[in-house]
């Protein structure tokens, strides 16, 4: 259909390269494998840590929690499923337990706390965060349509001038990979070019009706990040949330050309682990967060700390970190970039975890599993 100029961009113009996905199915003989694992996790309040007596079974029975013994738990994980490198790191309370990298990187470099790693889809509890925070600073009204913040997000349906925010950060939107296909469409390079590409979509449901995954309700919402703040979604990111967190080596990047070496993935060929370039694709605001085991633990303190970091700096207040973890009616289990659930001990958890790379049998994949227990 024939589209109107794309109004100015705070953040960034078009890049002339612009390329398409491959086909799902190339290469299909080759089996997945985990490239490099960023993994986090929280540990109930009341596990035992570092001689600590346990409370709550919230670990592996009252089991003491030592930084050993992680390491023991990821090591043999490692050897189970061949992963070439992993980065771990647990929190408890407001202090980090332990964070470490363990076997090496794509480049051969030994994997450290501090190694930058693509989290994926962890990317989107970010974007969900960056939307709340204006919402705390009364710029934007969850259960208002996007289009009155970012008039340039139409699509090919009615329908989707009704799309509300918090629609886009619970997925209940309407859109879809079945009426949008989001990796094998050609690629945009900017948060703006993924939002004008929309123009052709249709919705698969009404608006607010169902839950349905989909990267581009995540685009979306951090473009009107970008337009309501301002400034590049990145420098927003960078400003409201990694600084204050001392997130010192987390960032967030376009397209697989901006991934340093480090978060590059793998796939197993004959059984064994190679390191390949990422296929084109695009992910920022669903999937373009860079980050370090280190780095993550802060994220994760903040989370269960009522939005406050570990140097005690506030991100969101304690409201907006319990909204970010509460499910909608029709949103399922899937709250605001977050999927709620229970441990085995039945303590409420909330998770977020995804792919590196686009969803086909060849992927290169890196699922980096943010896990908060309370």
């Amino acid at each position: 259909m024939p589209t109107s100029p794309l109004p100015p961009s705070p953040a960034s113009s078009p890049a002339p390269d612009r390329r398409r996905a491959r086909p799902p199915g190339a290469g299909r003989g080759l089996a997945a494998v985990c490239a490099a694992v960023l993994a986090a996790a929280v540990l109930a309040p009341g596990a035992a840590v570092g001689g600590t007596a346990a409370q709550d079974g919230a670990g592996s029975g009252g089991a003491e929690v030592t930084p050993a013994a992680i390491d023991t738990v990821v090591q043999e994980y490692r050897e189970a499923r061949g992963v070439p490198g992993v980065a771990v790191a647990v929190t408890r309370g407001g202090r980090t337990v332990h964070a470490a990298g363990y076997g090496t990187t794509p480049s051969g470099e030994a994997v450290t706390a501090d190694t930058p790693m693509a989290v994926a889809s962890v990317s989107k509890s970010f974007t969900a965060a960056a939307v709340l925070q204006l919402v705390e600073a009364g710029e934007v009204d969850l259960d208002r349509p996007v289009a009155a913040y970012l008039p340039e997000f139409r699509m090919a349906d009615p329908r989707a001038s009704r799309i509300t925010v918090r629609q886009l950060l619970d997925q209940t939107s309407g859109m879809s990979d079945t009426t949008f296909p989001a990796f094998t469409r050609e690629q945009p390079d900017t948060l703006r070019e993924a939002v004008a590409g929309m123009r052709t979509g249709r919705l698969a449901a009404d608006p607010g009706a169902r839950h349905e995954y989909h990267n581009p309700n995540f685009q979306v919402a951090a473009r009107l990040v970008e337009v309501v703040a301002d400034r590049p979604f990145a420098e927003q990111l960078t400003a409201q949330i990694f600084d204050p967190l001392g997130m010192d080596r987390s960032t967030t990047a376009d397209t697989e050309r901006d991934l340093p070496p480090d978060a590059r993935g793998h796939l197993r060929i004959l059984g064994r682990p190679v390191a390949l370039p990422e296929p084109p694709a695009f992910g920022n605001g669903s999937g373009g967060v860079i980050s370090t085991a280190s780095d993550m633990a802060a994220w994760l303190i903040a989370q269960n700390s009522g939005g406050r970091g570990p140097g005690g700096a506030r991100i969101a207040s304690p409201q907006t970190i319990a909204l970010m973890h509460t499910p909608s009616p029709n949103s399922g289990s899937y709250a605001l970039g977050w999927s709620t659930g229970e441990t085995p001990r039945a303590r409420p958890s909330s998770s977020t975890a995804g792919t590196c790379s686009p969803p086909r049998p060849t992927r290169r994949c890196c699922p980096p599993p943010a896990t908060v227990s309370r």
